[in-house]
This record gives C-alpha cells, sequence and structure tokens, in this order.
C-alpha cells in the first residue's frame, strides 16, 4: 500500500504492508531516531511521536493511518526547542 508522510520535514513516498506499524516505517524506511519500542503495548511512551499535533505512539498507529501526515519525533522536537530538560 503507498504511503505518503513528511517525517522530521523529509518527504517520504513509501509502498509497505498495511500491517506495519508506523515505529516500524519510521527506523527501517525512514530513517528516523529518538524513539524507540520498548514495550509490547505502548505504555512505555519511548516511541512517542507528533502527527499533525497530536502526540501518539506509534507503535500502535499503523503507517497507512499516517499518510499525508506530518510526523515529528523526539530529535526534532528538540531541535526546534520544544522540550524541557
Amino acid at each position: 500500500m503507498r504511503v505518503t508522510l513528511t517525517v522530521d520535514g523529509a518527504h517520504h513516498d513509501l509502498d509497505v504492508d498495511p500491517g506495519r506499524t508506523l515505529a516500524d516505517v519510521l527506523g527501517a524506511e525512514c530513517a528516523a531516531t529518538g524513539y524507540r519500542v520498548a514495550c509490547p503495548d505502548g505504555t512505555c511512551d519511548t516511541c512517542a511521536a507528533v502527527v499533525d499535533g497530536d502526540t501518539i505512539r506509534s507503535c500502535l498507529m499503523l503507517a497507512v493511518q499516517a499518510t499525508g501526515m506530518q510526523v515529528s519525533t523526539l530529535h526534532r522536537s528538540a531541535a526546534a526547542g520544544g522540550l524541557m530538560p
């Protein structure tokens, strides 16, 4: 299935399996950093990303659900000064 999304300012046009999570696609296809999957059920929040302004757990969202959306990882938020120490 075709997925287009912008990750940390970079546009990606990808062909992905409909069952793949956004977390998997971020790491494997988009070379994004600043997140990781540390639990099997989304409770740890280490895979958090901002998708069109909403914070989500990327391990619980399918990549196809993010089609046409802006995705920001922790590194992008930190670079923009959006994180507090």
